[in-house]
C-alpha cells in the first residue's frame, strides 16, 4: 500500500463545508454541498513537524505528510478583478511525490460561471469521511474545466424548478505507476435542489488515453456515450477507457436556527449496462447540526461498501477501482481517486466536528473489515482506526494545531502525531 500524496479534506476545509450548511436564521434554507474543496483562503505559511509510522488511509492523515514540511498559499486578483489566481504550493520531506501544487489555480468569467486551469483535490458527494467517485484524499489532479459555484436557479421557466444548482466539468492529466502512462481524467458533476432540503447529484468521471493508448475524437465521442467495459473477446483498442458514474442524494431537515438532521447516500457504478451504471458501490450517512452555547456541532455516522453491488445483494470481488488496461487501477500517483480505502472493504465511522471560533476539532472513529480479494489489503482482514486533530487561533494571525492518529489493518498498527502551525499575512 502506497502513502497517498496528500490529506483528504483538510480540518480547514471541513469547516468551511460544515459552516457552510449551517442552516442560521429563523426563515433560512438548507443550501447545496460546495463543489470544491476550500478553506478560508488568504495569504499564509504553513509548517509542521513529526511524522508517521507506516500506511494509513486519507483520511487519518495529517496536514502535511512525510515527517513534516512546509505548506504556502496566496490569493490575489489581476486585470482589475476579472482574472482571480490562488497559489499553492506545499513540500514534505521522505515522501514519494515530496512537491505539489495543490490549491493552485486562475479563473475568470464565463457566463454564469468561470472557466479556470487548476491543481486540486474534489470531493464529490455528501459525505465527511470519503466520496466514492472523487475523494479528497486523492492526490491533485492538474486539469482546466468550466464550473458554476453560485447556487442560484435557472432563468428559464422550463429549468428553473430544477431549484438553485452547481455544475464542474474538467479535463485532467494523472499519472500511473503500471499499464499506460499518463492517462487523462475528464469529470463532470452537476447539484441541484427542486425542494427545500433535498439535494440531488449525479457524477461521472473518465480514464481516457494514455501512452500508447488512441486519442482520437472517435475514441472520446465512444467513452462519453458510455461505449466501454465491452466484451473481453474484442480488441482492446476498440475499449475507450474507463468510466464510473453514479448519484448521491442528501435530504436535511431544519428543525430551528443552526439545527438540522440529513440522511444522505451514494451509489456509483462500476460497469455499465446498457450505457447506464451498474454494479454500484454504495455509501450511506447520517448527521445532525446544532450549536452548544457559542459552538456549532455536527455529529456523523456513515457506513461504506466498496464491493460491486456488495450493499444490495451478492458482491461481485475483485473489480472494485479495477480495469484491465488501467492496470494500476482507478488511481493518481498510486493513490486511489475514489473511497481511500480502495476496493472490496466495507467501513463504519462515527465523527464529531466542533467549531467554536477560537478552537475547533475533528475526532473519527473507524471499524470495518477488507474482503480477501481487497485492492489494498490483498487477503482481507480487519481494519480499525481512530484520528483527532485540534486546532487553536492563537491570535489574529496564528493558528496552532494538533494531530493524532491510529490505524489498524492486516499488516500491522501504525501511529502518527503531528504539530503545526500556521502564520497567515494581510
Amino acid at each position: 500500500m502506497a502513502w497517498p500524496a496528500c490529506a483528504g479534506p483538510l480540518l480547514e476545509e471541513t469547516l468551511a463545508r460544515h459552516r457552510a450548511l449551517l442552516v442560521v436564521g429563523p426563515n433560512a434554507a438548507p443550501a447545496l454541498t460546495p463543489i470544491t474543496l476550500s478553506g478560508d483562503g488568504g495569504t499564509s505559511i504553513t509548517a509542521a513537524i513529526g511524522g508517521p509510522r507506516g500506511d494509513v488511509p486519507s483520511f487519518v492523515l495529517a496536514p502535511l505528510r512525510g515527517e513534516g514540511g512546509v505548506r504556502l498559499s496566496a490569493d490575489t486578483t489581476l486585470a482589475d478583478g476579472t482574472i482571480e489566481a490562488r497559489f499553492g504550493a506545499a513540500w514534505w520531506a521522505d515522501y514519494p511525490y515530496p512537491l505539489s501544487f495543490d490549491q493552485s489555480s486562475l479563473s475568470t468569467s464565463l457566463g454564469s460561471g468561470r472557466i479556470y486551469a487548476s491543481v486540486e483535490r474534489r470531493q464529490w458527494g455528501p459525505s465527511w469521511i470519503s466520496s466514492l467517485i472523487l475523494d479528497g484524499g486523492a492526490p491533485p489532479v492538474p486539469a482546466i474545466g468550466w464550473r458554476k459555484e453560485s447556487a442560484t436557479a435557472f432563468s428559464s421557466p422550463l429549468l428553473s424548478w430544477l431549484g438553485p444548482w452547481l455544475f464542474d466539468a474538467f479535463a485532467g492529466q494523472t499519472v500511473e505507476r503500471d499499464g499506460p502512462q499518463h492517462p487523462h481524467l475528464l469529470g463532470v458533476r452537476m447539484q441541484v435542489m427542486p425542494l427545500r432540503g433535498l439535494e440531488l447529484a449525479a457524477s461521472r468521471t473518465m480514464q481516457w488515453g494514455g501512452t500508447g493508448r488512441p486519442e482520437t475524437l472517435g475514441s472520446l465521442a465512444r467513452g462519453l456515450v458510455g461505449y466501454d467495459n465491452i466484451d473481453s473477446s474484442m480488441p482492446h483498442d476498440s475499449e475507450p477507457g474507463n468510466s464510473l458514474a453514479g448519484f448521491d442524494a442528501r435530504y436535511t431537515h431544519v428543525f430551528g436556527e443552526s439545527r438540522t438532521a440529513s440522511i444522505y447516500g451514494q451509489a456509483i457504478g462500476e460497469d455499465e449496462a446498457g450505457h447506464l451504471p451498474s454494479h454500484y458501490l454504495a455509501l450511506i450517512g447520517v448527521d445532525t447540526a446544532f450549536s452548544v452555547g457559542a459552538a456549532s456541532v455536527r455529529l456523523f455516522a456513515e457506513r461504506a461498501n466498496t464491493t460491486m453491488s456488495g450493499a444490495g445483494g451478492t458482491p461481485l470481488l475483485g473489480g472494485a477501482y479495477r480495469h484491465h488496461i488501467y492496470l494500476g487501477g482507478y488511481t493518481h500517483q498510486g493513490s486511489p481517486l475514489g473511497h481511500p480505502a480502495g476496493g472490496d472493504v466495507r467501513l463504519n465511522s462515527l465523527g464529531v466536528l466542533v467549531d467554536s471560533g477560537a478552537w475547533s476539532g475533528t475526532l473519527m472513529l473507524h471499524r470495518g473489515d477488507a474482503y480477501a480479494t481487497a485492492q489494498l489489503y490483498p487477503g482481507g482482514g480487519r481494519l480499525s482506526g481512530v484520528n483527532g486533530e485540534v486546532a487553536w487561533q492563537v491570535d489574529a494571525r496564528t493558528r496552532l494545531g494538533l494531530v493524532l492518529a491510529y490505524w489498524r489493518d492486516p499488516f500491522g498498527d501504525r501511529t502518527r502525531a503531528q504539530l503545526w502551525w500556521q502564520i497567515a499575512f494581510p
